[in-house]
């Protein structure tokens, strides 16, 4: 099928007479692009049929005869006599000769021994060389639409048919509308024009077939509108005569097209029945006229169905009957039709499903049980689209509905079964699959949705069991629909109200149906696995995750639902943690891999439970039932990590993650609790977020090979991967704290060195030297310049911070960008202090020869002469001022005096 020429078809109908145009105008395209379909199939049939016909029987200039043989007995020189041979050249197409055959062709050499003449025939075949095949062009749906209508035979025949027929449509209505000529007469001329169509078309349909189906098609199309108008339009037949006149017509069409085996017969008589009331501009609000003149139609169809398997014609009816009655149920029913419009649906819905059981019966041999998915799929989802719209206003009557639709097909399944087990056993598969759902579908429109959903989910699973038990594709394929399908039943009807009780209630309830059904599935799957299909274990993962979406969903949904605030978090937690802990013991009697699913979901989703806790405003981790929670999750991760040992390797990454997790939880509630039970002393509560993770990382480090479970077991982990983020966050929140942080350390006075913020970096400091140090021994590749670089500047920010944080102190400025920076006592203060430090630096690297180390220190007394006189120059008349330069001048002079450069020997000799 072509949908340019239904396109265009429609395009122009619509031009011509809106609604009603357009759909005779699509109709028409389809018929028409069927009929240039089948002229162009025609024409290949035809040469293939002349070109075996060459095959067969070949010309006479096709054969060489050679003279007879002058002599019976050998000749005087001793040769052999020549035998007379015959000598066929057949001409075959395919590929071009290889240069082999066209120095030397290959002959096939047949003997044939006649009694009288003893003679030797030889065929020889000779193939022709065959033009190089050209590219083929992209090709135009629309300029290949056009070159098929405008071309080939009958073209001129074919474009007739379509005008006169709306020709004739138009006439009638017009002519209705202006008075000419009496009514009957119209009407008479219309119908006789229609039977010398009939006519002339049967007369030659020995001559030119083609042309004289298109003709009768053309007949009957007129025969049905005019009999329809006279009926209905202008009543001057009465019912029961019209109803007689339609059913001839429907009957002569049908003959026709089974007598002359012409599809395009039945097509072109069938869609003008169809198009007649439309055509005539009939929009009626009765229904019963309509339809049982559609019922007409349709059984004319079955009628050819029972004789010839024309899909085309099928379809055709399906579209119209289907379409039209949707169109007509849209505008004009009313629940008052009920008992009119019920028993033409109902019929309509067993015309086609026998109309498909028919087509499948009319296959050839190899064919027989051709399943039309169009039909056998169409017909129960359209019919029962239409259903609903009639039954909505009766209480459980689209239930009902469903439920005899379902036994209907189990029954049509049973029978068919029965007369014909193999060649219809892809409609006794279907037919099942519909019984079972439309019975299946039956509960959902009776019941509550939960325990529809509910009822489906275990149905699933029985299907699922029966099938595999079974060995059968279909009744799985079904149960895993049902499994996936009953959960979103089960979300669409979750607003609906539910019971008060805990766990007892019908929303748990149903879940717990729910997962347990599809976990009962994936075991069954795994446990089949060696006889199904790679994509049937993929399912049963599928299902097993489904499962576990219930299980957890729901058992989160009703904590929040039934638990008070305060304990609510803890008990989500121990919820997860349980359920997986459930999972590890189970797991080895089942001997089901995915069992461990859950485990290695704990801690992700203990880390979320983390993040969900900051981000929703949880004051610390063991608020809302976390200081039972949280003890609980780490035993049931250490259990199942102790338990689980040997089978997975990367369990490592699952002790350093841990690692993490532990230490910002004990971070942030040590923080919440200085900061809430001891009000004033931040300070004090901030040092928590260095003081945790180096003490972590120091256990590791000095005493971590002394503990043989888990830290020893995984050292390696517990050292790189678990203790190395811990003291990068430490040198960061040092790095950090020591710029932007006062120091208070309120109860205590300040004292430099000597108060929570220097301990805490002090230690901070100690652990990354126990780290380097103990890095130094496990890896030979450390950057270790690098390293030392860092630890300097670490030091000296450090120090600088210590001065700075003095100042404020005792000096009364406000720890503040602005403030420290325009104070010129601080920078007096950093310029001595600079002098001082790379005195000390200085001294130390000429003693040890360092020139590398000599040159950090001058390269800060550089920056000191750069800064007195870019920054302390500028608050003149100040006694910090006189004072900076005066004491950075002198130490100039003792480290000019005690400090000179290094010789080149020694390290960084060569610097």
């Amino acid at each position: 099928m072509n949908p340019v020429s239904i396109i265009i078809g429609a395009l122009i109908g619509g031009f011509l007479g809106k609604w009603g145009g357009m759909v005779g105008g699509a109709v028409i395209g389809y018929l028409l692009g069927e009929l240039a379909g089948m002229g162009e199939r025609l024409a290949e049939l035809e040469n293939d049929v002349v070109r075996l016909r060459k095959l067969v029987k070949p010309g006479a200039d096709e054969f060489s005869r050679p003279a007879a043989p002058q002599s019976a007995h050998p000749s005087s020189s001793g040769s052999a006599p020549e035998t007379p041979v015959a000598t066929l050249q057949v001409a075959t197409s395919g590929e071009s000769p290889s240069p082999a055959r066209e120095t030397a062709p290959s002959a096939v050499t047949v003997s044939h021994r006649e009694e009288t003449a003893q003679t030797d025939f030889v065929f020889q075949r000779v193939e022709e060389p065959v033009p190089p095949r050209c590219e083929p062009h992209p090709s135009n749906p629309v300029s290949d639409l056009l070159g098929r209508l405008f071309s080939g035979e009958n073209l001129l025949v074919k474009v007739g048919v379509v005008i006169l027929f709306f020709g004739v449509s138009f006439l009638v209505k017009y002519a209705a509308q202006h008075g000419m000529f009496p009514l009957e007469l119209r009407l008479a001329s219309a119908a006789l024009g229609g039977c010398v169509l009939v006519a002339t078309g049967w007369h030659l349909r020995n001559r030119r077939a083609a042309y004289a189906q298109v003709i009768q098609g053309g007949g009957v199309g007129i025969l049905y509108l005019t009999t329809f108008a006279a009926m209905r339009l202008y009543h001057l037949v009465p019912t029961m005569a019209g109803f007689f006149f339609l059913v001839t017509i429907c009957a002569l069409a049908a003959m026709l097209a089974v007598m002359q085996d012409s599809s395009p017969l039945a097509v072109l008589g069938t869609a003008g029945g169809f198009l007649a009331p439309e055509l005539a501009s009939v929009g009626s609000d009765s229904p019963t006229m309509l339809f049982s003149y559609y019922l007409v139609l349709n059984a004319g169809i079955i009628g050819i169905a029972r004789y010839r398997a024309w899909r085309s014609l099928n379809l055709l009816g399906f579209v119209f009957t289907f379409i039209v009655s949707a169109a007509w149920g849209g505008r004009y029913y009313r629940p008052e039709y009920f008992a009119a419009v019920e028993p033409f649906l109902i019929l309509f819905f067993l015309v086609y499903t026998g109309v498909a059981i028919l087509f499948a019966r009319r296959q050839q041999p190899a064919l027989k049980g051709y399943l039309d998915g169009t039909l056998v799929f169409g017909t129960p989802i359209v019919a029962f689209a239409l259903q609903a719209g009639l039954v909505n206003n009766f209480e459980f009557g689209l239930a009902w509905s469903s439920f005899v639709l379902g036994l209907f097909y189990l029954g049509l399944a049973l029978v068919l079964f029965r007369l014909a087990p193999h060649t219809m056993r892809p409609f006794c598969d279907a037919f099942l699959a519909f019984g079972i759902v439309f019975a299946t579908l039956a509960i959902p429109l009776a019941f509550d949705g939960r325990w529809t959903a509910a009822a489906w989910g275990v149905e699933g699973a029985a299907l699922v069991w029966a099938g595999l038990r079974q060995e059968r594709l279909m009744a799985r394929g079904f149960g895993y629909l049902l499994l996936i399908g009953s959960g979103v039943a089960f979300l669409a009807d979750a607003g609906s109200p539910t019971g008060s009780w805990p766990v007892l209630n019908g929303f748990y309830t149903g879940c717990l149906m729910l997962s347990g059904a599809s976990l009962f599935s994936a075991y069954q799957l795994y446990r089949q696995n060696h006889r199904l299909d790679s994509w049937e274990a993929g399912v049963g993962t599928l299902l097993f995750a489904w499962g576990m979406v219930w299980w957890f969903g729901s058992g989160l949904h009703e904590i929040d639902r039934h638990l008070p605030a305060d304990v609510r978090f803890g008990c989500f937690l121990t919820f997860i943690a349980l359920s997986c802990g459930s999972c590890q013991l189970i797991r080895p009697r089942l001997a089901w891999p995915l069992l461990d699913v859950p485990f290695l979901g704990l801690l992700p989703a203990m880390v979320v439970f983390a993040a969900v806790q900051l981000l929703t405003g949880v004051a610390h981790p063991a608020g809302e039932g976390g200081y039972f929670a949280w003890p609980l999750a780490f035993v049931v991760l250490y259990a199942i990590l102790w338990n689980q040992e040997e089978r997975y390797s990367l369990f490592g990454s699952f002790h350093a993650a841990a690692l993490w997790l532990l230490a910002a939880l004990g971070a942030w509630e040590l923080h919440w609790q200085i900061g809430c039970r001891l009000p004033g002393m931040a300070t004090w509560a901030l040092t928590a977020w260095g003081v945790v993770p180096s003490l972590l990382a120091l256990m590791v480090i000095r005493r971590g090979e002394a503990i043989n479970w888990p830290v020893a077991r995984h050292y390696g982990a517990y050292f790189g991967l678990g203790t190395g983020p811990l003291v990068l966050c430490a040198w960061l929140w040092v790095i950090g704290v020591n710029l932007t942080n006062g120091g208070n350390p309120w109860p205590l006075p300040y004292l430099p060195f000597l108060n929570p913020l220097d301990c805490a970096t002090a230690l901070v400091l100690f652990t990354l030297a126990a780290w380097y140090q103990k890095a130094d021994t496990m890896y030979a590749d450390l950057p270790h310049g690098a390293l030392r670089t860092l630890f300097a500047a670490t030091g000296f920010i450090w120090l600088n911070a210590i001065l700075l944080r003095t100042i404020h102190h005792w000096g009364g400025i406000p720890f503040t960008t602005h403030a420290l920076f325009h104070s010129m006592l601080v920078q007096a203060a950093l310029s001595i202090f600079w002098s001082l430090l790379a005195l000390v630096v200085m001294t130390m690297a000429t003693r040890r020869t360092l020139r590398g180390l000599w040159g950090t220190g001058a390269g800060l007394l550089a920056a000191v002469v750069g800064k007195l006189f870019l920054v302390d120059l500028a608050s003149s008349g100040t006694v910090e001022r006189i004072v900076s330069f005066v004491v950075v001048g002198i130490l100039l002079l003792v480290i000019d005096w005690f400090a000179p450069v290094p010789p080149r020997t020694g390290e960084g000799g060569g610097a």
